[in-house]
């Protein structure tokens, strides 16, 4: 939600400490030509797994009247290796890629990694704001992302309005997306054998849709002049296709060792992913900035629950140091816990959780992004006003994802091997803004 309305001595002491993507230093209040943040983020995980390289552009403009134009582009390639799902063994793996065409192998005890994995995404987005009475604010947009195998279109409105002398805020929401997946090599049949050294013809050529809506009812108050609060409550919902075209999940035998497939004895059995075909969720946000002298602090909390099991809790602070020159300090600290989707499996009990050459279960999925793990972020930017709407800085973090996921004892085939390895990543981000 954005701060509407506000007494100037508030507003714009909390808006210089807001953190976003591209660090913005532009006034919106103010009547100037085009206002341009502009940034380059470099993300790259360890143990040469994805690195992304995200060039931005964002620019607003005072149409007059309080009318604001925002119009952005992004732009993302995506390269290295991803985990597919299958679990580390104590034998080497070999997986066709999604095409047919290459392959890759896993060396005995480490995760299976896609080489093949690589991506670019365009996204284009625009939006519009404008007054609507004495108290009301409207804003209206759109984007448009499309990516070597998906496509996503989405419109968003939202309503706010000002009471008790523009101290509080009260805003309403709407997002509307739909997508389109078309995987490479086609969508494979939930749950089915990935057949390992060929071009699995099983799969279905076609395309997969998923619609996407989110409402967001919001408060913002001034609590008095150097604290502002924020709170605000989300729901979601999303029908269609939601599984991973690319991930699968590996059958084990009782003592851990990798099964067989039942329908080709010369290769090990693997599943697709499989996930429900539609998904309801909530927040919670509660955000505070708070202006001492020259500094600012921003800290929230966030909680997050579904109908898929994950419940997951959110803090994350920022201070805004300032240190004359017209320079700045911003330490952020961020800390996250998830716990896992119902359906999540780190791999799946021949016997138990198949019947013959097929499971009998109605939705499983091996992606450690819907398990329970932990996440923590550490990072500072550094920034200076180089003059009117003009700056420059430079924000490097680190990430790092725990998980103490694992196998009973009884599967000796497992010992020794870190079938949930932590992930580690920096984030470097390079930002400019300027108007012309």
């Amino acid at each position: 939600m954005q701060l509407i309305n506000k007494p100037n001595s508030v507003r714009l002491a909390l808006a210089a400490a807001s953190s976003s993507l591209l660090a913005g230093a532009a006034h919106a209040e103010e009547k100037t030509p085009w206002l341009v943040d502009s940034a380059l983020a470099v993300y790259s995980e360890s143990d040469s797994r994805v690195t992304a390289v995200e060039p931005i552009v964002a620019l607003r403009k005072d149409m007059g009247g309080e009318r604001m134009l925002g119009l952005k582009l992004t732009l993302d390639s995506l390269t290295g290796a991803s985990p597919n799902g299958a679990i580390a063994a104590n034998e080497a793996q070999t997986f066709t890629g999604p095409s047919g065409n290459g392959s890759y192998t896993a060396p005995k005890g480490e995760t299976p990694l896609d080489t093949e994995f690589k991506d670019t995404r365009a996204a284009v987005a625009i939006s519009w704001e404008q007054p609507w009475g004495e108290r009301n604010r409207v804003s209206f947009g759109g984007n448009i992302s499309k990516e070597y195998d998906f496509t996503s279109a989405a419109l968003s409105a939202a309503i706010a309005r000002d009471f008790n002398n523009k101290n509080t805020t009260l805003s309403f929401g709407v997002n509307v997306e739909t997508d389109i997946i078309d995987a490479v090599g086609g969508i494979p049949d939930p749950l089915t054998s990935l057949k390992v050294g060929l071009n699995p013809d099983h799969k279905d050529g076609g395309s997969e849709n998923k619609t996407v809506s989110d409402l967001l009812l919001g408060v913002t108050q001034v609590m008095n002049r150097h604290w502002l609060t924020q709170l605000n409550f989300s729901l979601g919902t999303s029908s269609g296709y939601h599984s991973d075209p690319y991930k699968v999940l590996s059958v084990l035998n009782t003592d851990g060792s990798l099964a067989t497939n039942p329908a080709d004895a010369a290769s090990k059995w693997y599943l697709y992913d499989s996930r429900p075909d539609s998904r309801s969720r909530q927040s919670l946000y509660w955000g505070n900035k708070i202006h001492l002298t020259e500094d600012v602090i921003d800290v929230s909390y966030r909680y997050y629950t579904d109908d898929w099991g994950i419940d997951s809790h959110t803090l994350d602070f920022r201070y805004r140091y300032e240190f004359g020159g017209n320079m700045y300090l911003e330490p952020h600290v961020r800390w996250y816990s998830q716990t896992a989707a119902d359906f999540h499996h780190l791999y799946l009990n021949k016997g138990a959780d198949t019947n013959g050459a097929a499971s009998t279960l109605d939705y499983a999925s091996a992606d450690s992004r819907l398990g329970e793990f932990t996440g923590t972020t550490f990072g500072l930017k550094y920034g200076i006003e180089l003059g009117r709407n003009t700056e420059f800085n430079i924000r490097v973090e680190q990430y790092k994802q725990t998980s103490n996921a694992g196998a009973p004892a009884t599967m000796t085939a497992l010992k020794g091997l870190d079938l949930s390895p932590d992930l580690t990543a920096m984030t470097v981000l390079v930002g400019y803004s300027f108007e012309f």
